[in-house]
């Protein structure tokens, strides 16, 4: 009796629509999210520490570890060479080193107005005071507005006697009539006095002079204004405008 090998034995082999198919394996399904993102599990929130963060408003700085004044650092009071004005006779102005400076002002001459001859005396008298005045000095050109005060204090006065006698009269009588007349002018003008003061500026020469003291700033005064033969004479100026120069002088937002 032959004996055969032995073949492995193969799965049948299975032809076109014969026989039954092994179901294919189905995997289960992997949860989804719901729309807008999955719902974690509530956590407590990390504190400032945990963080390396310091709260909102607060300095990690404690008050102990420095003790420092709180200064403007975007005033310039401190870079100013002034001390203050004196409350003295023609109120000179005090310097921070000691010494004191006087503000006086000195009027101005249209030369195209003046005749040859006039013109000649004046540059010549302005020629002497220079040669002769030896003291320091020092001059500004500056605009100031135009100073009023005086029209309107008269107008006003003149305002105020038409009322008196306004009050005093018949209404509607002729003088009445004449005098309401008279206080209407008077309103416009003063009304024409305050825009001239508000609007319209003059050019002002203003002249700086310094002294050691006070007694020596008042004879260093004294010759500046006996030097220019009558012709160039510096005058005193009010403890307000000395106020409005300065002002104006040391801001930089000022053109002068």
């Amino acid at each position: 009796m032959a004996i055969g090998k032995q073949r492995p034995s193969q799965p049948p082999k299975r032809g076109l629509g014969g026989g039954k198919q092994q179901a294919p394996v189905k995997t289960p399904p992997k949860p989804t999210a719901p729309l807008g993102g999955a719902k974690k599990a509530n956590k407590a929130p990390l504190t400032a520490s945990q963080l390396g963060k310091r709260p909102l408003g607060q300095s990690q700085f404690k008050a102990s570890q420095y003790d420092q004044e709180s200064i403007d650092v975007t005033s310039s009071i401190f870079d100013l060479d002034y001390k203050r004005i004196m409350p003295v006779r023609n109120e000179p102005i005090e310097m921070t080193d000691g010494s004191f400076m006087q503000l006086m002002s000195v009027s101005g001459k249209d030369l195209d107005t003046l005749s040859e001859a006039e013109v000649v005396r004046t540059l010549r008298n302005f020629e002497t005071w220079l040669s002769t005045f030896t003291d320091d000095f020092q001059f500004l050109s500056t605009t100031l507005p135009t100073n009023t005060a005086s029209q309107q204090t008269e107008l006003r006065r003149h305002l105020s006697q038409v009322r008196t006698e306004k009050a005093s009269v018949t209404p509607g009588s002729r003088r009445h009539l004449q005098l309401e007349d008279r206080e209407r002018k008077l309103l416009e003008n003063i009304h024409i006095e305050e825009q001239i003061q508000d609007e319209i500026y003059n050019a002002e020469f203003v002249l700086f002079l310094y002294g050691p003291t006070l007694a020596e700033l008042e004879d260093t005064v004294r010759r500046a204004q006996s030097k220019g033969n009558n012709d160039f004479v510096p005058r005193h100026i009010s403890r307000e405008k000395k106020i409005q120069i300065l002002k104006q002088y040391n801001n930089q937002n000022e053109k002068l």
